[in-house]
């Protein structure tokens, strides 16, 4: 993370929980592109689950999402990923964020806290909270998650704490390509209430680096999350080894980590012998009525 741009963490921390080089190369259409816009605005408050919600958890979402300071759509990512192994990250984040520490990518701490709930806290000023207050996980990726986030910054460039309040909406879905391998898609909405000395600090200096980081991260943990799937397809002893060094996480979820890791391993192996097996078919029979001269 570069210096100065901390304060979108805490605002957006699913952005670099959910969530290095695997994509699918493709056109970016405009239902793919990033947006601030009204009409995604208002389709992204249409969206969010409000019938699973409590009363409480009801009037928090709607003061911030009618009130919010930023609104942002980051761009829709497409990887080539395992529709497990998504979930699997995307319900424990704390797993990303200690693989980031371990790498020296990010040293962001993320502490679970209660079943549904997490602290968060990183070395440059950034510390709060986040709670999922729905979530659906389905086997094929088609998911959505709700997730309220509160925060303060307290650092560099400004000269007094920031705090914030964010709802984000993760919304994700998954198709097979015709060589058998799946793909996600993932398109994540934020929306930012940013408290109202912060959010004039915000809008004259620093909202258009918040949103161009924030689409960045998010791009980024997208690839991180293929680049994991693609190791535990290739590599799932390596990645067994690598959970038994990832300390902080409790038994259950090393012992998650390398059954999905496993798992995966042994799906794409069938994937790789049924496409296998079809083109060594196809193959006899296009030789068979290919006329002998």
């Amino acid at each position: 993370m570069q210096s100065g741009t901390r304060l979108g963490q805490m605002a957006g921390v699913m952005l670099l929980c959910m969530t290095l080089q695997s994509g699918v190369a493709q056109a970016e259409s405009d239902a793919m592109a990033a947006t601030s816009g009204r009409a995604a605005r208002d389709e992204a408050m249409r969206s969010i689950p409000w019938r699973n919600l409590d009363n409480t958890e009801r009037r928090a979402v709607e003061y911030v999402v009618r009130n919010a300071t930023m609104y942002r759509r980051m761009p829709t990512r497409v990887i080539d990923c395992d529709p497990q192994v998504f979930n699997f990250l995307g319900q424990n984040p704390e797993v990303v964020t200690e693989l980031w520490k371990l790498m020296g990518v990010a040293n962001l701490d993320l502490e679970k806290i209660g079943p549904d709930t997490y602290r968060a806290k990183d070395d440059a000023g950034t510390s709060g909270t986040m709670k999922f207050l729905s979530a659906s996980w389905n086997d094929n990726a088609q998911n959505t998650v709700l997730v309220f986030c509160e925060g303060t910054y307290h650092g560099t460039p400004l000269p007094a704490d920031v705090t914030a309040r964010s709802v984000l909406l993760l919304r994700s879905g998954s198709m097979v390509e015709t060589d058998g391998r799946p793909y996600v898609t993932a398109r994540l909405d934020s929306f930012v209430l940013v408290d109202r000395w912060g959010a004039e600090m915000v809008a004259k200096t620093i909202k258009p680096l918040l949103i161009n980081t924030a689409d960045h991260n998010f791009t980024e943990t997208m690839k991180f999350v293929g680049t994991f799937s693609k190791t535990a397809e290739s590599n799932p002893a390596g990645m067994q080894r690598l959970a038994d060094r990832l300390q902080k996480l409790d038994n259950p979820t090393r012992q998650g980590m390398a059954r999905v890791c496993a798992a995966t391993a042994a799906r794409y192996q069938a994937i790789g012998r049924v496409h296998q097996d079809g083109e060594v078919r196809l193959t006899a029979r296009t030789e068979e009525a290919t006329p002998r001269q």
